[in-house]
């Protein structure tokens, strides 16, 4: 197996920001899932402002469970979640500890499907109540931070990885008429 670590000063800082734009979405998500203020009511038939989330449902003076209501919601949060946490330990991993090429598909992948579940738990979220409060923000701004480490991590993984052409054995490849390589051996072999 290739074991590839990021030799390029440059690739090695765009993968730290990488996973630091990672960590930033998982404490923002993780934030945003355990706080209920994801719909904030003003106009209540009670005149008091009454907030909730998918686990709780608070007014002024109590918070009650509401997570009966949002099981599919906190599954796919929760999900999402694990998949974001999985990506910034890979992410980490590509910087500090040299790493199978082979794998380093893997975090876009696990940033791609921690995009779609967090976009699909807001969508079943605010098909059952809108989405006014903080911590929906926060989920949004999450989601801003997932993409442009999904975009960044892309290219990096793209560099890295087994299936980007390299030149092991010192060969220069050149083109003739037909579709056919030729293989020229450098000097000294």
């Amino acid at each position: 197996m290739t074991v590839a670590a990021n030799k390029n000063k440059y690739d090695h800082i765009r993968t730290i920001i990488i996973g630091f734009l990672c960590l930033i979405g998982l404490i923002l998500t993780i934030i945003a899932l355990f706080t209920p203020s994801w719909t904030i009511n003003e106009y209540s038939s009670d005149g008091e402002v009454h907030w909730h989330g998918p686990f709780k449902r608070c007014n002024r003076f109590q918070c009650i469970s509401n997570s009966n209501q949002h099981v599919w919601v906190i599954f796919l949060t929760i999900t999402s979640t694990l998949l974001l946490l999985c990506a910034t330990i890979s992410v980490f991993l590509m910087v500090f500890v040299a790493y199978f090429r082979r794998y380093f598909y893997l975090a876009p992948l696990f940033v791609f499907l921690s995009l779609l579940l967090h976009f699909i738990g807001i969508v079943v979220y605010t098909h059952r109540s809108i989405i006014n409060g903080i911590c929906a923000r926060l989920m949004l701004t999450s989601i801003v931070f997932a993409c442009l480490s999904l975009a960044m991590m892309s290219y990096i993984a793209g560099r890295y990885t087994a299936f980007y052409p390299t030149n092991r054995t010192g060969y220069q490849l050149t083109k003739t008429e037909n579709t056919e390589v030729i293989e020229v051996q450098t000097e000294g072999k």
